[in-house]
């Protein structure tokens, strides 16, 4: 019984049915109530991955067999999925515990498994926890640990009472810089990937933007597509994040130099600032009074927007469709972006652009600090360029060192070779030299003997 969800009107934006047409009423209700916890992009592919697995236990003749369902009980639910994770997707579990007495399933996936399920855990785990407060799940959350949630809340109160006891006050909040207090990250999480450590990747090709250029305009890209790569290419900045842009968001610099821009997790917010070059301006303002007019409801150009005001400017997206509809991220990537790049044998994501974004910047960074001061508050103004909630600097510099790796160990292997090269020369003449000096001595007894 596969589950497809659908879009609605009315109170219900979304529907999750079933083959027969009838509605699954707890994932509708998650569909349609995760946008209050989540952002609308994460609410939509977690629904997407909870249909996705819900399928597979309405279809799957062993979990038929045993009964197991989505919305069971706590026990049935781990089952089902422990059973998923194995034997499905291949993976090794390993009965586990947390340092606070909690027992965990460590999962480690394998070469065979065909799926990343980082996405599916985390969209498990917030479903039972939506269905939780809006009483549609009568038990505990089964994706967290039995009892998790009080012994991780015990621990830290009992932290904040040994910082009070030695300071005789309550911490300051850790960004506050007042006190060296560091807030370590506890996880309920029951199910946990094993070796899921997120690592960036360092894309080190300057040539690489000449070369995305390059393919997209062999396959025949418009402006609005070159526009939308030289913003990826020039900012750093996320494929939603590009799309997302208006007319508005323009306007602060007068149509020219810096962009508003949402922001990961910022809900819409125009939380941080987009820097284009002059090329790029240029490329966009010739779309908005040329390709964009043309699909415009009323032809406008960019004189047209500079006399309107701010608030119209925000409802007006940037990039929009030949259906005068903003233009969807999926929409890019499937007809314009992957096309193109695989056209060129390129394989690349839109996200990669800002890997090699920051890569590009981290390199010049280093090149140029004269001083350790200087690379520390040149460092400290990357990260507030890219709008960083957390410093993802040193992630970045483990993703730069392993990159360096290969480099290092050639580095390191040609000065053993060196090393080796001398060694043997040192020994050839020692050798060379000590049968010289045999020579010379029987050379020397030979002339005494016939001497006498």
């Amino acid at each position: 019984m596969t589950y497809r969800l659908l879009r609605s009107e009315g109170a219900y934006p979304y529907q999750v049915v079933d083959q027969a047409g009838l509605p699954h009423s707890e994932m509708t209700l998650y569909a349609c109530l995760s946008e209050r916890y989540l952002s609308p992009r994460s609410a939509l592919a977690y629904t997407r991955e909870i249909v996705k697995y819900a399928s597979w236990i309405s279809d799957n003749s062993i979990a038929r067999r045993q009964c197991w369902t989505l919305v069971a009980p706590p026990d049935a639910v781990r089952s089902a999925l422990s059973y998923f994770l194995t034997v499905e997707m291949k993976c090794v579990e390993v009965l586990g515990s947390d340092p606070l007495g909690f027992e965990t399933r460590k999962i480690i996936p394998t070469l065979n498994t065909t799926r990343n399920l980082e996405m599916l855990l985390a969209a498990l785990r917030s479903f039972y926890s939506v269905l939780i407060k809006n009483q549609r799940y009568s038990y505990a959350n089964p994706l967290e640990g039995d009892e998790a949630r009080e012994l991780i809340d015990g621990e830290r109160q009992r932290a904040r009472d040994r910082f009070i006891q030695e300071h005789g006050r309550p911490p300051m909040h850790p960004d506050s810089g007042v006190d060296d207090v560091k807030r370590q990250r506890q996880s309920a999480a029951y199910f946990r990937l094993r070796n899921d450590e997120w690592i960036p990747e360092y894309i080190d090709d300057p040539s690489l933007f000449a070369k995305v250029l390059a393919a997209g305009e062999e396959w025949g890209w418009s402006l609005r597509e070159i526009g939308i790569a030289k913003l990826l290419f020039d900012s750093g900045c996320r494929i939603h994040e590009a799309c997302a842009l208006t007319m508005g968001d323009w306007l602060d610099s007068q149509f020219q130099r810096s962009f508003r821009s949402i922001n990961k997790g910022s809900h819409g917010i125009r939380a941080k600032k987009l820097f284009i070059t002059d090329r790029t301006v240029k490329i966009l303002q010739s779309y908005v009074s040329g390709q964009r007019s043309l699909l415009d409801p009323y032809s406008r150009r960019l004189p047209d927007f500079e006399l309107m005001e701010k608030c119209e400017l925000d409802k007006i997206p940037l990039f929009i469709t030949t259906q005068k509809t903003a233009l969807a991220p999926d929409h890019f990537r499937r007809n314009f972006w992957h096309p193109a790049l695989k056209a060129s044998g390129i394989q690349l994501r839109p996200h990669q652009c800002r890997h090699w974004f920051v890569t590009m910047g981290l390199n010049d960074i280093h090149q140029c600090a004269k001083s350790d001061e200087e690379l520390l508050r040149l460092r400290g103004e990357f990260r507030e360029l890219l709008a960083w909630r957390s410093d993802m600097l040193p992630v970045y510099d483990q993703a730069r060192t392993r990159h360096n790796l290969p480099e290092l160990a050639a580095k390191l292997q040609e000065r053993i070779e060196e090393q080796h090269d001398r060694a043997v020369a040192e020994l050839r003449e020692r050798k060379i030299s000590a049968t010289e000096t045999k020579k010379t001595e029987g050379q020397r007894l030979l002339e005494e003997m016939l001497k006498s």
